[in-house]
């Protein structure tokens, strides 16, 4: 058996070539170096992402809803100012419409406001001042007790008249006033002059449409009136004609 082996890897070892023994090569088996690094698993950071982004649309629909909201820029259809100091707040205060296009240098306006007291405790107007006139005088009870809308604006309230214009003041132009509370402090405005549904002038009326066309059902008469009209004329005039005739 070992001399049969002996045989076997003497064949084995090798070639013929063209009846030519020679040889085997040996076959040199080299490998390939492959390197390789660890790599961290990728996050999957999509999903995560689109979470996220869900939450702050569901933040953002909630604070749509509050002062942030496009509702929270729009004000009110008044003509007045309104301001606060502590708890208390000026609402809607203007000047009472004139008659005329302006307020003449030398004259009165009294001046429509509401004040609301949010507090428990009273106050009150103790005055009011503006560079535009001489004075502001109140008339009347000027206290604001706590948890109350004080009327300073209909004939029962509490009168303030602005005395004593040092120009004219115009529709669209506003006054400079500042309102002195006894225990809220002071709080400045500017004040407009509300403008009247009806406003009359010293300027003439002028037509700027231009005048209107007459459509052409509205010259003469037409349709079955205007036909029998002229039927009833022709038929006159086919008589007037056979009379001369005769």
């Amino acid at each position: 058996m070992g001399q049969q082996n002996h045989r076997h890897a003497a064949r084995a070892a090798t070639t013929q070539c063209h009846g030519i023994a020679r040889p085997a090569t040996p076959v040199e088996k080299r490998g390939i170096a492959v390197s390789r690094t660890a790599r961290r698993p990728r996050r999957v950071l999509v999903p995560t992402a689109l979470s996220l982004l869900a939450a702050a649309s569901l933040v953002l629909s909630g604070c749509a809803a509050g002062q942030y909201s496009q509702t929270a820029d729009q004000v009110a259809a008044i003509d007045g100012a309104n301001g606060t100091i502590g708890d208390i707040a000026v609402l809607n205060a203007r000047l009472a419409p004139t008659a005329r296009e302006k307020y003449p240098a030398g004259s009165n306006a009294r001046l429509l406001l509401w004040i609301s007291n949010d507090s428990i405790n009273p106050d009150a107007l103790s005055s009011v001042s503006t560079s535009a006139a001489n004075s502001v005088k109140i008339t009347g009870d000027p206290a604001v007790p706590g948890q109350t809308l004080a009327d300073f604006a209909t004939d029962q309230g509490t009168e303030v008249t602005v005395t004593g214009f040092l120009q004219d003041q115009f529709y669209g132009q506003s006054i400079p006033m500042t309102f002195n509370f006894k225990n809220a402090g002071s709080l400045s405005l500017n004040i407009p002059i509300q403008v009247p549904e009806q406003r009359s002038t010293d300027r003439p009326t002028v037509d700027i449409q231009p005048p209107h066309p007459t459509a052409i059902w509205e010259e003469g008469e037409h349709g079955e009136a205007g036909a029998a009209a002229e039927s009833g004329e022709a038929g006159g005039t086919a008589e007037t004609t056979s009379e001369s005739g005769h």
